[in-house]
């Protein structure tokens, strides 16, 4: 587990992790709820965040009372919020209601990623704060049985200061010639996202971009504003949860952990 120094995730306070989480997933359909392991797959995702050392708040925000009622019967923390086109905007209108302070650090959490590593969560919030980008996240070398065509799997390239280039579904950096070892391994991006109060605010004033829409990726506008995403990359395994086929290959995993068995 990555250690921090004491008090360095925000001069006002520990991180807070903040999981957006809906019902209405067009290729899967419920799917924070989905509970073939005993638990909803988003008390997996609160357990996870939890772990991380650099976070002592974890609060879900929804606009459905189903998974409001969900986390609260676990012993989560949860909040209501309005409808919204992204995650981000949820995101924001959660923090306001907490009313976390502009300084505070606050840890975008995706509510289908059961399987995230707490280390990549207090990596990403140390790249953050140490090179003072507008933004942070994380990303993984690709396992040998991992696809790096699959549009459902998102890229990502970095610059020589660990800052990211771009985020593509399509397979980045593409290898012309296959002469030898590859100068740049594929990255795989990790579905987190890191920053503080005041640029989520400023994030959301800035108009969507082309290439946002195009891939229908929120990373991207704030590139194509010229902002900066720091990069923590570290070996990890975690894969989120899309569709069916992804949640039922979660829950084998999970079982040949020894952490459950059939219901």
């Amino acid at each position: 587990m990555a250690q921090r120094p004491p008090g360095s995730s925000s001069s006002v306070g520990g991180a807070v992790a903040i999981i957006p989480a809906r019902l209405g997933s067009v290729r899967f359909p419920g799917k924070v709820l989905a509970d073939a392991t005993g638990m909803p797959l988003i008390q997996h995702v609160c357990e996870a965040a939890r772990s991380a050392q650099g976070v002592e708040r974890v609060v879900v925000a929804t606009d459905d009372e189903r998974v409001r009622a969900a986390v609260e019967r676990f012993g989560g923390e949860a909040v209501m919020t309005g409808e919204h086109p992204n995650g981000t905007s949820r995101l924001a209108e959660a923090a306001a209601m907490l009313g976390l302070e502009p300084d505070r650090v606050i840890v975008n959490v995706q509510g289908d990623e059961p399987e995230i590593e707490p280390r990549l969560i207090d990596l990403s919030v140390q790249a953050l704060i140490e090179t003072g980008a507008e933004a942070a996240t994380a990303a993984c070398p690709f396992g040998p049985d991992e696809r790096h065509d699959d549009p459902n799997v998102v890229k990502v390239v970095l610059d020589g200061r660990g800052m990211a280039m771009y985020f593509s579904r399509a397979p980045i950096p593409h290898r012309r010639d296959d002469d030898g070892a590859p100068l740049a391994r594929p990255l795989r991006h990790v579905g987190l996202y890191v920053y503080r109060r005041a640029f989520l605010e400023e994030y959301l004033r800035l108009p969507a971009t082309p290439l946002e829409l195009t891939e229908k990726l929120e990373q991207l506008r704030i590139l194509e504003h010229g902002r900066r995403i720091a990069v923590a990359v570290a070996e990890g395994t975690s894969v989120g949860v899309d569709t069916p086929e992804q949640y039922a290959a979660f829950v084998e995993r999970w079982r040949a952990g020894g952490r459950g068995g059939t219901r």
